[in-house]
C-alpha cells in the first residue's frame, strides 16, 4: 500500500502524518525578531509513553501518534469516541489498524494487549469487567464505592458485592 500523507489538523503547513503512523515536520520559516530562521522539514522520531504508546512532540507539546494518525484519516471523534487499536496492537500506527470506538471496545483491546490500568473486577453474579473504571461506567454505580466494597469498608455497590477477578 502505498503511503499517503495528510495535513494534522490544527498544524497544518507545519506537520503532517501518514498512512503508515509516520510523523514528518514541514520545510517552513519562523519568523524573528532577529531575522527569519529556514527549518528544514524532516521524518521525527518516536518516543515511549509510560504504557507503551508511540509519542512525538509537535511544536513543545507531546502527543500520541494513534490519535493524529486518526484525526488526519478518520476526521474528528464524535463526544465519547476513543481512538482504539486493532488485532495488531499499539506498536502498529497505520491507519488500517487503527478505528474511533466506545471506552469499553478500547478497553477489551487494552486487555488484548496487555496496555490496560488496573485489576480486572468481578460483580457477585459473575460479570465480569477489565478494570474499576469499566465496572463504574457500565453499571453505573459509583467508583468509589466499589472500590470501598473491594477495600472490604463496604458490603455491596449497586446491589452487588464486588471481589478482584
Amino acid at each position: 500500500m502505498k503511503e499517503v500523507w495528510k495535513d494534522i489538523p490544527g498544524y497544518e503547513g507545519m506537520y503532517q502524518v501518514s498512512s503508515s503512523g509516520r510523523v514528518r515536520s514541514l520545510d517552513r520559516v519562523l519568523e524573528h525578531p532577529q531575522g527569519a530562521k529556514r527549518l528544514k522539514g524532516k521524518v521525527l522520531k518516536h518516543f515511549f509513553s509510560s504504557f507503551g504508546y508511540h509519542q512525538v512532540g509537535l511544536s513543545g507539546k507531546t502527543t500520541s501518534v494513534h490519535i493524529l494518525v486518526a484525526a488526519a484519516f478518520l476526521g474528528p471523534r464524535s463526544k465519547g469516541a476513543e481512538v482504539r487499536h486493532g488485532a495488531n496492537g499499539i506498536n502498529d500506527n497505520s491507519i488500517s489498524n487503527l478505528s474511533y470506538g466506545t471506552r469499553q471496545q478500547n478497553a477489551l483491546d487494552q486487555r488484548r494487549d496487555g496496555t490496560h490500568g488496573g485489576r480486572a473486577v468481578k460483580r457477585s453474579d459473575g460479570k465480569e469487567f477489565i478494570n474499576l473504571s469499566v465496572a463504574a461506567e457500565e453499571t453505573r454505580c459509583s467508583r468509589p464505592n466499589i472500590n470501598h466494597v473491594l477495600a472490604g469498608k463496604r458490603n455491596k455497590a449497586g446491589g452487588f458485592s464486588w471481589s478482584y477477578a
